[in-house]
């Protein structure tokens, strides 16, 4: 009966122990097991390059915890709708798009610099040698657009020019025309030049085009503040800070490996946007990525974009109302 009773105790005291090894390493697997990364929507341009692209295809949220969903929209007033609405949490937009959004009530925050100004005037005319060259001529540009917008105020901040449209008279004729018409355009000679962003800078100079002059030397003999800023990040007030924090470490990332990673970056753009090589080739050397922080100096640089926008009458007021507090410092 003893030995027995020994047994059993022996028996139960081995069952525990499977049962602890058990219950040890059903807790291992529990916290080794994947874990859910929190989902941001960042909303971009149909066709408009940016770190995006690098954060979409290389996956660089998941190295921060996030797990970031590209929507692609064909114009930008759709992207403003979506962040209003909520359909979107996050977007790439020019800067002078934030400003509009912020004044009209939007609930968004800028969080970011992307990409200074790569827009430029673009002619196969030889007789036009500067902008002040356009005196009389028909330029044709996305009219809706805050390139455009920033077009006006360059001619007439600089060269005194003003810009006739919707049959009003002025020293230049501007042609409304979809950015996908815009090079063809000007091969057609249906105008002398034309306003345009990369992509179409580099695919018009491929084709024979050239430069007229470009908006950073525009911004610099315009003598205007801080680093000309055009595309900027901004995020809903009410997306959590640490998924804001990791986006952005995201994008930091992403802006490294553009600048250090020619081939990488050169590989996912093309595939995105269709490009030919020499076309990359090109915009690779006239985009200038911003890769420091939101300080004062980008803030500046913003304000002095904004600022330029609303002289072109993009900005409906002066956007100097718009508090601090809508910058996102790290």
């Amino acid at each position: 009966m003893e030995s027995s009773s020994h047994n059993n105790v022996q028996k139960r005291i081995i069952l525990a122990a499977v049962a602890l090894i058990i219950l040890a390493l059903l807790g291992a697997a529990y916290m080794l097991r994947p874990r859910g990364r929190a989902a941001i929507k960042v909303a971009t341009l149909q066709g408009g390059i940016s770190t995006l692209d690098l954060v979409e295809k290389l996956d660089l949220g998941e190295q921060f915890g996030i797990d970031v969903q590209v929507i692609r929209l064909q114009k930008t007033p759709d992207i403003a709708v979506a962040l209003a609405k909520g359909e979107v949490d996050a977007a790439i937009v020019p800067a002078e798009v934030a400003a509009r959004m912020i004044e009209e009530g939007a609930p968004v925050k800028i969080a970011a610099v992307d990409m200074l100004q790569n827009q430029a005037i673009l002619t196969m005319n030889d007789t036009i040698k500067t902008p002040a060259d356009l005196k009389g001529r028909r330029v044709a540009a996305v009219t809706a657009s805050g390139t455009y917008k920033m077009f006006k105020a360059y001619l007439l901040l600089l060269y005194h020019l003003r810009v006739g449209e919707q049959g009003a008279p002025g020293d230049v004729a501007v042609v409304n025309a979809p950015p996908g018409s815009l090079v063809d355009a000007l091969r057609r000679g249906d105008v002398d030049a034309i306003v345009a962003w990369e992509p179409l800078v580099s695919m018009a100079l491929v084709k024979g085009a050239r430069i007229v002059a470009d908006y950073q030397q525009m911004w610099r003999a315009a003598k205007l503040q801080g680093p000309p800023v055009m595309l900027v990040w901004v995020v809903r007030s009410d997306v959590p800070s640490d998924t804001v924090n990791a986006l952005i470490k995201a994008r930091n990332e992403a802006a490294e490996i553009w600048v250090k990673n020619p081939a990488a970056t050169k590989k996912i753009i093309t595939e995105i946007y269709r490009l030919p090589p020499q076309v990359f080739d090109t915009m690779y050397h006239r985009t200038i990525i911003y890769t420091g922080p939101l300080n004062n100096t980008a803030i500046q640089g913003i304000r002095s974009e904004w600022w330029l926008a609303w002289k072109g009458g993009y900005l409906p007021r002066s956007p100097d109302a718009i508090p601090d507090t809508v910058f996102l410092k790290p």
